[in-house]
């Protein structure tokens, strides 16, 4: 941000246009934001705050938000239907008791039902919308973390039991990112395309963490638009 605040960082992959480019610059300048409307809804550093959005700016806004505030994300997959939106919802109260947190952040259309869970979850006491949290306030104060505090909760998928959290610190992270750019000797002019949800260690450590260091550019597409068009993918790593 300091030295190429307009240099690419993110593309969110279109099939006919370019589709809609973050760059490092813009990407602090929002998650700022989001941390200032975090912190005037009195979330405290070390708290921890779930995430259940789909593959878009707002995840990329809100994950770096909660960080430089100084909490902790805990990235949650999105309903897949919003047919099913109520029973994921319940389904996902699991997570959110045995991680307490503190806030949800979610979808627009998620957020009355959400409502429900702060009578389930009894440390939850706000959920809310990227939208609402960049219109609550100013840039907040960016809060300073240590190497071994915690960069984030992964937690499992719970498709084979209870969904169980791994501790990952900031030092843990950058072991992980460093050591895959080593093994694949990336450089900062390559191209990373992926589909790999954000929610998943692979698509949010190795596909999105792992571009933000090295700096190529990173671009995506939701997972269900890979699953509608598999080929989809494979014409993105052609094109880009």
């Amino acid at each position: 941000v300091e030295r190429h605040p307009e240099r690419p960082h993110i593309q969110l992959y279109d099939d006919v246009t370019d589709g809609e480019i973050i760059s490092y610059g813009r990407l602090w300048e929002c998650a700022r934001l989001v941390a200032g409307g975090l912190q005037k809804f009195s979330l405290e550093p070390g708290e921890t705050v779930a995430l259940m959005l789909p593959t878009g700016r707002e995840y990329f806004f809100a994950f770096f938000g909660i960080i430089l505030a100084g909490a902790i994300p805990v990235p949650i997959y999105p309903p897949v239907r919003r047919a099913q939106l109520e029973d994921h919802l319940r389904r996902q109260s699991s997570i959110l008791t045995n991680c307490s947190a503190g806030m949800l952040i979610t979808v627009d259309e998620a957020k009355t039902i959400a409502q429900l869970l702060t009578s389930q979850v009894e440390t939850l006491r706000r959920v809310t919308t990227v939208e609402e949290l960049i219109g609550a306030g100013n840039d907040g104060e960016v809060v300073q973390r240590r190497s071994d505090d915690i960069g984030f909760l992964q937690y499992t998928s719970g498709s084979t039991g209870d969904p169980k959290g791994v501790v990952l610190t900031h030092s843990n992270l950058l072991a992980n990112i460093r050591a895959n750019g080593y093994g694949l000797q990336v450089r900062s002019d390559d191209v990373f395309v992926s589909w790999l949800p954000l929610y998943h260690d692979m698509g949010l450590i190795g596909a999105w963490l792992g571009s933000l260091y090295h700096a190529p550019r990173l671009v995506i597409m939701a997972p269900l638009s890979f699953l509608n068009k598999p080929e989809r993918w494979l014409w993105a790593t052609h094109r880009y």
